[in-house]
């Protein structure tokens, strides 16, 4: 039975020491290894001494429980020195009796009995045997013979024993279950225990904050929380006078780790061997797998499963502390170790267990030669697996390990591929040399077609078009052998990727996009058809707005896409070009959510290629809303994540965010940098390259190279008319031209251009169409000038064109000015004002504040003049008054407040009243309060 610590010692000296009782008096003390079994037998021998009882102690030892009598012996070597002489010493010797063995024994038997009966005559005598349970047989039977027919009650046996396994076992249970047989089972500490004894090293409080985790640690058992305790004194003795916070927290040490180990050795080796089997495999969930693995019966590892749980190894199969499982491992020779990875592996696979654990076992040893053919696929499916669950470094360790394995030619460049794919999201610098070499084996179909489509993107990427040609040709004849399938799909979503981004090759014209259907969008399926694939989908969705314009089916096919697919591997193309689908339509709000989710996700995955692709986008759409200083953001930390050599042809992409950006915000030195830097001649032959060339020809023009920008607009404008990209979602290149004309002199040609532009931006309120109608103002006379910045101005605040809406008032201001209204160009100029202030346009911010359009009143206001006044105007009249002066309609001032429009009459009737004015135009300088523009 389970009794407290507190209460054994007192119960047993009644048992044995105190009180009369017919016959011998037998306790039995039980539990686990390192329970305390034997430091409670001490005490009971020390205080049967203080006692005046004799004392005959043993100790059992698994080492000597072959040879006959050895228990017996260490008895009589605690008896005085006339019995021993008197009596027969147990030894084989005492076996050579001419009547034979039985008799022999007999006459042993009975000699032990008069001696028992002999020392018990003068004085009390306890007998006192640790570890019973590897007591030899003959001692055990001599043993019980002379305790049951010894009457004195004189007499007094107390035993330790743990878990008996053997021949033993029939004669030590005969001795021990009599019926007076006092049984006391020690168990574990409790949590309250834990607390009583760390009581009494870190004091109350601190005992009661940490019992809870240091039984968590060692399930109570006695040996391994006083590890855990020298491990700290350790610990203290190292460190500070003063322990830090938190040092009394369990933290397993060196000591604790060899505990853990002792408890382990003591049980035996059948124990210990089930014990590193369980370290080994990780748990001991399953007893017949163990059993398999380290050939030991499934009787006897169910009985030291139970014994590792009992003494606090393991709970619920588990470890309690890793320490003790890496102890374990650390405790097991290398050639023995190697072998049981071997075979844990081997085992596992043909269970159908999980293959990345399968993968941890032989990654943990080398395979045995020759190779087993199970090997190479049991770490090619550990590599799928952990490639899902974004373990690269585990996928690439699985999968260059069964490189190393493979025998045939196929299977191990399908193994380079697919290291390939695995590791580029993440670095491609580092695959760049594997991609490389698989450039022949694709092109003469040694690889697989599946595995040959992500290496064609890769030498895309570089630049490399014959070879991914080459490539090409290989994945048709195959998907032409197999129509429908995935390898088809795969093949006809490239089709479309080239013709929007790489459409100026003649040896990937053969390949281009040939389908001149309107797509699949809004076409109702018929019964049994299936939805196109959403790879097919966002590619097609991107190829009509880049070459037709902004399509709302389009759009809306882009959406579902990035609604319904997860970003992955294999689906991060098609992701991302659902999203350019967005920014080049202008959808900025939806884009700039999802691409900011998409950050987030990749930088927590560490994907720094694809981290560094979105902040690309998320600059372009920074960049097209007109928010400067974001688009330099972003674009730079997409060159932080990916350096520029990792971005090969599509270079052009972010270093143009960068250059467009710092040309409008007036830094063109750091434009010219950028500018500077060398970019492969390929990239100019793809569509991220047009973006390169349409920002170094607006920084050319800025830098009053304007020749130079004409040629680079003109050159935009070619190119995108020969790969039929040529819409307004792409780039406004006739603006720029027009733009550059302007400051030639070309009125016409400018006013030609920028119609051009108009027409093809349609009617709807785009950021293009506002843009186009603020140039064409420039070439028309000054009196119609004024109602087309006006049109601009509302078409490009409807749209969110920012930075071009800053540019239209900054014209629209010097249009009022050169017609003698400045009242009215310093409203406009306040406005354009803010809005660049805003966007970081530093350049037209600074242009503005050299405009000379204050008014007397303004001026007076400026200077300090009648502050009284406008200090006795509420907070709410002063938003209103704000807005009015800025040069908002009262319509406008309250939808932006939220009030009514005769709210924003009254308002302003009293702002006048209390600053002696007669109309909005002389609202004064001092009620200039900052006014948010948000995207």
């Amino acid at each position: 039975m389970l009794v407290e610590r507190d209460q054994e010692i007192a119960r047993l000296n009644r048992l044995l020491f105190e009180g009369a009782r017919e016959g011998s008096r037998l306790a039995v003390i039980s539990g686990a290894v390192t329970s305390g079994k034997t430091a409670l037998l001490h005490t009971m021998t020390d205080t049967a001494g203080g006692r005046g009882v004799r004392v005959l102690p043993a100790v059992a030892s698994a080492s000597e429980q072959k040879f006959p009598y050895a228990v017996l012996e260490q008895l009589y070597q605690g008896m005085p020195t006339h019995l021993q002489r008197s009596r027969p010493r147990p030894g084989l010797d005492a076996l050579r009796d001419p009547n034979g063995p039985d008799q022999a024994e007999l006459s042993l038997l009975q000699n032990f009995h008069r001696t028992l009966d002999e020392l018990t005559a003068d004085a009390p005598l306890l007998i006192a045997i640790d570890d019973v349970q590897f007591a030899d047989l003959p001692s055990l039977r001599c043993l019980a013979y002379g305790i049951r027919r010894c009457r004195s009650e004189a007499l007094s046996v107390v035993v330790s024993r743990g878990s008996l396994t053997g021949p033993a076992a029939t004669a030590l249970d005969e001795l021990l279950h009599e019926p007076k047989v006092c049984h006391v089972r020690l168990a574990p500490l409790t949590v309250a225990g834990v607390s009583t004894l760390l009581t009494e090293e870190l004091g109350t409080e601190e005992a009661g904050r940490h019992a809870a985790a240091y039984h968590e640690m060692t399930g109570g058992n006695l040996l391994l929380l006083r590890g855990l305790l020298d491990d700290r004194f350790s610990r203290l003795t190292r460190g500070p006078l003063d322990p830090a916070p938190g040092t009394d927290a369990p933290v397993a040490g060196e000591l604790f780790r060899q505990a853990a180990l002792s408890c382990v050795y003591r049980g035996g080796p059948a124990h210990r061997r089930v014990a590193h089997g369980v370290a080994l495999l990780g748990d001991a969930t399953s007893v017949p797998l163990l059993s398999r693995l380290i050939e030991v019966e499934e009787r006897l590892v169910r009985q030291s499963v139970a014994l590792l749980t009992e003494v606090g190894i393991l709970h619920g199969g588990r470890f309690r502390s890793d320490a003790v499982r890496t102890v374990l491992l650390d405790d097991l020779e290398l050639h023995e170790l190697g072998p049981l990875h071997h075979r844990a592996a081997r085992l596992l696979y043909e269970e159908g267990a999980d293959p990345i654990d399968v993968a941890r076992h032989l990654l943990s040893h080398e395979a045995p030669e020759p190779v087993e053919e199970w090997i190479t696929q049991a770490l090619c499916d550990a590599a799928v697996h952990a490639i899902a669950a974004d373990r690269r470094e585990l996928a690439m360790n699985c999968l260059q390990m069964a490189d190393r394995y493979t025998t045939d030619e196929r299977e191990a460049l399908q193994l380079q591929a697919t290291m390939v794919q695995a590791m580029w999201p993440f670095n491609p610098l580092s695959q760049m040399r594997r991609l490389q070499s698989l450039a022949g084996p694709a092109g003469s179909g040694l690889l697989p077609a599946p595995e040959t489509i992500p290496v064609v993107i890769g030498l895309l990427g570089l630049g490399r078009m014959d070879e991914a040609a080459a490539a090409l040709e290989q994945v048709s004849r195959a998907a032409a052998e197999h129509p429908g399938t995935e390898l088809d799909t795969g093949l006809r979503a490239i089709r479309l990727a080239l013709s929007s981004t790489y459409p100026d090759h003649p040896e990937l014209r053969p390949f281009l996009d040939q389908e001149e259907d309107d797509g699949p969008w809004d076409v109702p399926l018929s019964p049994g058809q299936t939805p196109e694939s959403p790879h097919l989908t966002a590619f097609r969705a991107l190829l009509t707005v880049l070459s037709r314009g902004v399509d709302e089916r389009a759009v809306r096919a882009a959406e579902r896409v990035l609604e319904t697919v997860r970003l992955s591997d294999r689906t991060m193309l098609t992701v991302h070009a659902a999203l350019q689908t967005l920014v080049y339509a202008d959808r900025h709000a939806t884009a700039t959510t999802w691409c900011d989710r998409l950050i987030e996700e990749t930088s927590e995955r560490g994907a720094k290629a694809l981290l560094a692709y979105f902040c690309v986008l998320r600059a372009q759409i920074a960049l097209r809303v007109g928010r400067l200083r974001d688009t330099v953001r972003y674009a730079e930390r997409a060159l932080e994540e990916l350096p520029a050599r990792g971005w090969g042809v599509t270079v052009g992409m972010p270093l143009g965010m960068l250059i467009n950006a710092h040309t409008a915000m007036g830094n063109h030195d750091a434009a010219a940098e950028l500018l500077a830097r060398p970019v492969p001649d390929e990239m100019y032959r793809n569509r991220f390259g047009l973006h390169y060339l349409y920002a170094r020809a607006r920084h050319q023009l800025a830098t009053g190279r304007q020749h130079a920008a004409l040629t680079d607009f003109r050159a935009c404008g070619e190119k995108m008319a020969d790969w039929g990209l040529d819409s307004p979602a792409t780039l406004t290149w006739r603006l720029g031209a027009a733009e550059t004309w302007l400051t030639l002199g070309g009125q016409e040609r400018a006013a030609r251009l920028a119609e051009e532009q108009l027409e093809l931006a349609g009617e709807s309120s785009s950021r293009t169409r506002g843009a186009a109608l603020r140039v064409l103002a420039a070439t028309r006379p000054r009196q119609e000038r004024i109602a087309l910045l006006q049109q601009a101005v509302g078409v490009l605040q409807a749209s969110g064109g920012w930075y071009e809406m800053a540019r239209a008032l900054a014209d629209l201001a010097e249009a009022h000015k050169q017609l003698g209204d400045l009242d009215t160009s310093r409203l406009m100029t306040r406005r354009a004002l803010r809005l660049a202030d805003s966007c970081g346009a530093d350049e037209l911010s600074r242009s503005l504040q050299r405009t000379p359009a204050r008014s007397a009143l303004s001026e007076a206001a400026r200077t300090g003049e009648d502050t009284a006044a406008f200090s006795e105007l509420s907070d709410a009249e002063s938003r209103v008054a704000a807005l009015a002066a800025s040069g908002y309609t009262n319509r406008e001032i309250a939808a932006k407040l939220f009030i009514t429009i005769s709210t924003v009459e009254q308002h302003l009737t009293r702002v006048y009243r209390k600053i002696n004015i007669s109309q909005r135009r002389e609202l004064p300088a001092s009620l200039d309060f900052d006014v948010a523009y948000t995207a």
